[in-house]
Order: C-alpha cells, then structure tokens, then sequence
C-alpha cells in the first residue's frame, strides 16, 4: 500500500477529518489534501509527527510491510523424577546418546561414494534485493553537532544506510558524508558550510547499487541552508 493510500486508510480509522489532522499538525487542508491524493510527500519533520498523531509505525505508513515474528512461549517445566526414576532415565539417555556417536561417525566420517557423474551441491548465496527505483523527499536539515554545519534528513524508500555525496560548485569532490537509517527516516552527517551543485543519495549491497539526486544548487552558511528541490 502506498503512503498517500496509508495515510488515508488510517486517518479514517482514528474518525478524522483532513481538517482535524491539519490543525494538530500547523498545516492547511489542502496541504494534507495534496498528501492523499499523492502530488506530494511531508517533509521528515511532518512525516514522524503524523506518525505520531496517528499511532502507526514510520515503516507502516510509508507503505512497507512489517513482519510480526511469532511468539516463542518457553516449554513447560517437567517435575523431577525420584531417585530411581532418575537413574533408570540417565541410563537410557546414555544409551540413545551412545546410539546417536555411533550412527554419526559412520554417516559423516565414513560417507557413502556418490555414484559416478554426480557433481557435489553447490551452496546458494541469496543476496539483499534494492528497491527497483530509489525515491527520496521530505529534504529538511538542523545544526550539525559540531556547529560549523548542516545535518540534512530525509525519506527514503531503501530502509538501509546509504551515503550522500555533495558536489562542489569549483569542481572538487565529490564529498562523502554517511546518511544513517533509524524510524522511517534519514540523517546525515554533519555537512561543512559552502556552496554545492547537487547532491546524490546512494545505497549499495555487494554489486548492486541505487542512487537519486537529492537537491540541486545547495548553499550552506551561518544563517542556515536553502537549496532547490527535485522534483
């Protein structure tokens, strides 16, 4: 399901108006209107607020399954046997136990030949599938720790760490700066104040990989950042 579907799927389900949910989040209707209908994403800010408002996992409302991993309850605790239960038990353990080395070591040490002509089972690696086509929106930033910069967060459709590379206006990089994944969004690394012409978000797995231009004509400086979205 895709978000613009999820978002409406759930508003419905808490018995609220587009009215209603865009006043708990400071927006206009039709702002929220434009979410629904898919001519636009929330920015991460509004994306992990409307989570909230909504009481549904990033992950869920951005449209990926979630897997619920069954519940393992503990075995029951068997009474102890008596005494000479207990010795009639460990003896016959012993025995299955015996049993069990002897049937190993002529299996495994001592295997049958293959017939002639057979090839040996090869082992199979499955390897991590990226998403077909890398999306990104929501493009927000903060102050980076160090004070001397820009931490940029975003959405994503990968939902593994990536890295961003910045592109400088003089022809020098591109500079690699880590994007980690955590709750549905993405945070970078604190970027260095400059001027940059574009910059690309990238995840890999082995061989494969996945890119998507993130912004274009981005200016970093002391009063705080301005770039141009991708449309």
């Amino acid at each position: 399901m895709l978000f613009n579907e999820k978002l409406i799927q759930r508003r419905k389900e808490k018995g609220m108006t587009q009215e209603e949910l865009a006043e708990r989040l400071s927006v206009s209707r039709q702002t929220v209107s434009k979410w629904e209908n898919g001519d636009c994403m929330p920015d991460a800010d509004k994306f992990i607020r409307l989570s909230d408002i909504l009481e549904i996992s990033l992950d869920e409302l951005a449209g990926r399954e979630v897997e619920v991993e069954p519940i393992v309850l503990p075995a029951p605790e068997v009474p102890q046997p008596k005494k000479k239960l207990r010795c009639l038990l460990a003896a016959a353990a012993a025995c299955l136990v015996i049993g069990a080395a002897c049937f190993c070591l002529g299996r495994y040490a001592f295997p049958a030949a293959a017939p002639a002509g057979t090839a040996a089972p090869q082992a199979t690696v499955q390897k991590l599938e990226l998403p077909g086509t890398l999306t990104v929106s929501g493009l927000s930033y903060t102050l980076g720790l160090k004070g001397d910069g820009m931490a940029f967060g975003f959405v994503s459709n990968a939902a593994v760490d990536g890295t961003v590379f910045f592109y400088s206006t003089d022809g020098y990089g591109p500079y690699r700066f880590e994007a980690k994944y955590a709750n549905g969004a993405y945070t970078t690394e604190s970027i260095p104040q400059g001027r940059y012409s574009k910059a690309v978000f990238v995840v890999r797995d082995g061989d494969w990989e996945r890119s998507a231009l993130l912004a274009t004509d981005i200016l970093i400086d002391s009063d705080g950042a301005s770039w141009t979205n991708v449309d």
